[in-house]
């Protein structure tokens, strides 16, 4: 214990502690000073760092747990999402258009009307939209809906025309166009980087005000559902301005490790930044690849095709020179390599790419990042674990996404978001979402790794289930490693930050299947209460 005459600001009391620390697995006390914890045990022992100005919180058996941490979410592009799109996560077409249609009409003619969040198999219809069905929505504005999924987006004639696409348009490299089926046309869906030319050249500028008010939103949204750590999947400079100011004026609530595009490889390179540039709140992360397609829209880069679909592996999006080039300069720079790669075909290559460049540029705990890393065998978690490589799997797709795993095949599920065979092989896997293609919510993530079982209680893999302590392990101080953190964060013990998550029942103690019913009570960041139910 501290010296008595050292007061905590804060003492929670009364609690059930699950701390993630070996060496103290349960206490019922804690005490917080500034931002970090001061001292963790029983009520007695802690009541001796209790002042006359100590804040006393007495939870009365509630639970707490380190602060989730999510090691792969969208977490500003999902906020600016939410300000400047529509939410097409409605279960028909006919409703996602009239709600477009109603957009529509508050839309000036000639500005875009856009959505997010639609997924094919959550509708009644079960299929794409195409042009025809964007074309009710208006011809005087460009229409583009982005696929939950987050690679594919579907576009009206209008905004078909203006990207330039037509019946003799040349699919992309790591790209394609969707086509009619008799004339070839264009048929308003578009697939991986095929979406680029709209993505970066057609759809309107993101401006300062909405990147500001979706950071309010997400924050509040993420920090709801408990969570105090995400790894920013997906950031550009304008983003990273914006991270600065929510961290200078307050707004960021969420501890943020970036991972950046790899676009500004180069300025950050020349710069002197690498990973780790930052602090506690803010701190640049890796720089991410993107080697093959989805999981959701059935694109990544198998190596065996999907059930059904014979002549189909899905798209590699990058080819496996220019995966390797980028690898080894990224890592020979000194940035942590982190590269989306779902497929095992995908795995493969980028699996290769990395082994060549640590053995190019030797370097203990480099910690390279294989984000989703869904589809796997034993052969590639041998090699997983022979390179120290981190893996960020989905935690909530078996539960939200049980629709889609018949495409897989039953032979395929049994190694597919594998946190057991990660923690069998002793590799560090982390609890990730990548919302806005899986819900973000940890306690759903729990339930679903430790179930394997879907919304309407098909179960999918149930080889791969792992125990409730193994799960919250995978979203505390897992996620913490994956960020070179594990000694300031994840887990409940003196001197580390006091990011803490108070839930109204232990998880460990319920049914499993009712994990993601347990009401968040409190989340703090820093000793400082960002959400109080």
């Amino acid at each position: 214990m501290p010296n008595s005459t050292i007061h905590a600001e804060t003492i929670i009391k009364n609690a059930n502690i699950i701390s993630m620390n070996p060496s103290q697995p349960r206490a019922e006390s804690l005490a917080i000073w500034s931002d970090k914890l001061l001292a963790v045990g029983t009520n007695d022992e802690i009541d001796g760092l209790r002042g006359s100005q100590t804040n006393i919180i007495d939870l009365s058996g509630s639970t707490v747990i380190p602060g989730f941490i999510d090691a792969h979410i969208h977490v500003l592009y999902s906020g600016i999402r939410h300000v400047m799109q529509e939410d097409c996560a409605l279960d028909s077409i006919e409703s996602i258009i009239a709600a477009l249609k109603l957009r529509a009409q508050n839309t000036p003619a000639g500005q875009w009307v856009m959505g997010f969040k639609f997924d094919d198999t959550k509708t009644d219809e079960n299929r794409f939209l195409t042009k025809h069905d964007l074309d009710i929505v208006s011809t005087k504005h460009p229409v583009m809906i982005a696929h939950r999924a987050g690679h594919d987006m579907m576009l009206n004639s209008r905004a078909l025309e203006l990207a330039g696409y037509s019946k003799e348009s040349v699919d992309p490299p790591g790209g394609r166009i969707g086509r009619e089926p008799t004339t070839g046309e264009p048929n308003g869906i578009l697939y991986e980087r095929a979406t680029d030319r709209v993505k970066n050249d057609l759809l309107p500028p993101v401006t300062s005000t909405d990147r500001r008010r979706g950071l309010e939103v997400i924050c509040r949204m993420l920090n709801e559902a408990g969570l105090t750590s995400a790894h920013d999947a997906m950031v550009n400079t304008e983003q990273l301005k914006t991270y600065q100011e929510g961290r200078k004026n307050g707004d960021l609530t969420i501890r943020t490790y970036m991972l950046m595009l790899k676009d500004y490889f180069e300025d950050m390179r020349n710069a002197g930044i690498t990973s780790g540039f930052g602090d506690d709140m803010l701190k640049i992360g890796g720089i991410k690849l993107v080697s093959d397609g989805a999981i959701g829209s059935r694109t990544a880069f198998l190596s065996k095709p999907y059930i059904g679909s014979p002549c189909d592996h899905g798209i590699r999006a990058m080819e496996p020179e220019e995966t390797q080039h980028w690898v080894s300069r990224i890592h020979e720079a000194g940035f942590q390599v982190c590269t989306h790669s779902n497929g095992d075909a995908a795995i493969d290559m980028v699996l290769t790419a990395y082994e060549k460049a640590l053995k190019e540029n030797p370097k203990t705990d480099a910690r390279l990042r294989l984000e989703h890393c869904t589809v796997v065998n034993p052969d590639l978690l041998r090699r997983i674990k022979a390179s120290g490589c981190v893996t960020t799997p989905f935690c909530t797709y078996v539960y939200y996404h049980g629709e889609k795993m018949p495409f897989y095949g039953e032979e395929r599920l049994q190694w597919m978001f594998a946190q057991r065979s990660f923690i069998d092989y002793g590799i560090n896997s982390t609890g990730a979402t990548d919302y806005p293609p899986g819900p973000f919510e940890p306690l759903l993530g729990i339930q679903s790794c430790v179930t394997r079982t879907d919304y309407a209680g098909r179960s999918w893999g149930l080889n791969q289930r792992i125990t409730v302590e193994e799960a919250l392990k995978v979203y505390t101080i897992n996620g913490a490693f994956a960020s070179f953190e594990e000694d300031i964060k994840g887990s409940i013990e003196a001197g580390k930050l006091a990011d803490l998550v108070v839930l109204s029942e232990d998880p460990t103690a319920v049914d499993p299947s009712t994990i993601k019913d347990i009401n968040i009570e409190r989340t703090i960041v820093g000793g400082r209460t960002v959400h109080e139910a």
